[in-house]
């Protein structure tokens, strides 16, 4: 993990393959997940810092000397919300994690699945506002791992 103050996907990968880091475009796929982060005006909120989008790099031509990116979460600033327009369609959820987590080719859309209950978990606990700091999230996350609820 790291941090890089760029704008965009686009930016972040000029500047990574321009002057003074040129790392190569085909190394570049490398890089899993993209966040944006920015400060922006949210309604009746003024300034705040948002994650404007997360972003999946799936993989560099070389022929076009492009790259491919999916957006898979972004900010909609018009109601201070986020949205999911990676739903069954994630790069890295499919072709990366549900491998990894022993999901079979035919079965990876259930990855969605899972995504769902860890989410339900952090949106209890945010709801609740009882949970503060790492080490009591930590507990709370064992704890519903532990009674297979994620």
């Amino acid at each position: 993990m790291s941090t890089f103050h760029a704008a965009s996907v686009e930016k972040l990968i000029q500047r990574l393959t321009g002057e003074p880091i040129n790392i190569p475009k085909a190394y570049v796929d490398n890089l899993d997940v993209v966040v944006i982060q920015s400060a922006v005006r949210a309604p009746g909120k003024g300034m705040v810092r948002r994650v404007t989008s997360i972003n999946e790099i799936v993989g560099y031509d070389a022929v076009s000397k492009s790259f491919s990116f999916i957006e898979v979460f972004r900010w909609n600033p018009a109601n201070d919300s986020f949205e999911f327009p990676g739903y069954m369609n994630s790069f890295t959820l499919e072709e990366k994690i549900a491998p990894k987590r022993g999901i079979p080719p035919f079965k990876r859309k259930t990855i969605y699945t899972d995504l769902k209950r860890r989410a339900n978990v952090f949106e209890k606990l945010h709801k609740q506002r009882k949970v503060k700091g790492f080490n009591e999230v930590f507990r709370v996350l064992a704890e519903a791992h532990r009674q297979k609820l994620i």
